[in-house]
């Protein structure tokens, strides 16, 4: 919970929210994962199952019916142009290069950055996606109305509400991984989970070598993945396809001996206790 909650206040989002938001969440998982076959789920059930309080459990889904707790974000839409400007053969030259794109253009048949978003962004603005993608420095402006793309990845500023989404996005699908393979029935059945450790760190000097060989690495292979996914044959749920939302994610962790401390060792390294005395902290 350290690092979310470290991401939590850095966006400046308070205990009090963030519980909000929990309740909800708790409510949600219980309705939708925990249901009793044969039954339909009540408040009393969610209650003694959430630990909340049967006027909380009401207060949520009133809310819930209000919509208040919908997000709907552009992070992935605006991840999809870029990815359709590499992959889509009517936007890539020759040896698979993405075109220079103009905005628009009187020519109804011409591929330009707006057909481009039409076809991978849905009813987004091809402007305000433009906008944002040169902001981030994502695409440029080559010649006057003319636009190159300058990476694959949509990456957002470290502080920017898609940046926070992107977060959310990234600890849910690893933690639903953990998830499934903490409750596979069998051996081999889970999903493909691994990690390469340096078990007794590595020389903070060797640190840049490891990140840069990291980076190319891990591009390739999930670039390599990412033309393998484009290559199949699109879902078409009108025929009866079952759609599964899926992919690969990569990350990179650091920490150090600071991140092992236990809580009281930090509050007595921070003066907020004395000695053994735990139960004094000031004000």
């Amino acid at each position: 919970m350290g690092p979310l909650v470290r991401i939590l206040l850095r966006q400046g989002i308070s205990f009090a929210e963030f519980s909000e938001v929990a309740k909800a969440v708790y409510v949600e998982v219980a309705v939708k994962d925990f249901k009793v076959a044969g039954r339909k789920a009540t408040r009393t059930r969610i209650a003694v199952m959430t630990g909340l309080t049967r006027k909380e459990v009401k207060r949520v889904i009133d809310e819930a019916v209000k919509e208040r707790y919908e997000l709907k974000t552009n992070y992935n839409r605006l991840g999809r142009v870029l990815v359709g400007w590499h992959t889509d053969s009517d936007f890539t030259g020759p040896y698979g290069l993405p075109l220079e794109l103009r905005y628009e253009s009187q020519d109804p048949d011409e591929l330009t950055f707006s057909v481009l978003v039409r076809r991978h962004s849905g009813d987004m603005s091809p402007r305000s996606i433009l906008d944002e993608l040169i902001r981030v420095g994502a695409i440029r402006e080559a010649d006057s109305g003319w636009f190159r793309v300058l990476r694959r990845e949509y990456i957002p500023e470290a502080q920017g509400v898609h940046n926070f989404e992107r977060t959310g996005g990234v600890i849910r699908n690893f933690i639903n991984t953990i998830d499934f393979n903490m409750t596979k029935t069998a051996p081999g059945r889970g999903r493909f989970e691994r990690q390469a450790v340096a078990d007794d760190g590595i020389r903070l000097e060797d640190m840049p070598k490891f990140d840069a060989y990291l980076r190319e690495r891990s591009q390739a292979l999930l670039e390599e993945i990412d033309n393998w996914l484009t290559n199949l044959p699109k879902p078409d749920p009108d025929k009866g396809d079952e759609v599964v939302r899926t992919g690969l994610g990569i990350y990179h962790y650091q920490s150090n001996y600071l991140d092992d401390r236990t809580f009281k060792q930090i509050l007595t390294d921070e003066g907020l206790i004395r000695g053994h005395a735990s139960k004094h902290v000031e004000d």
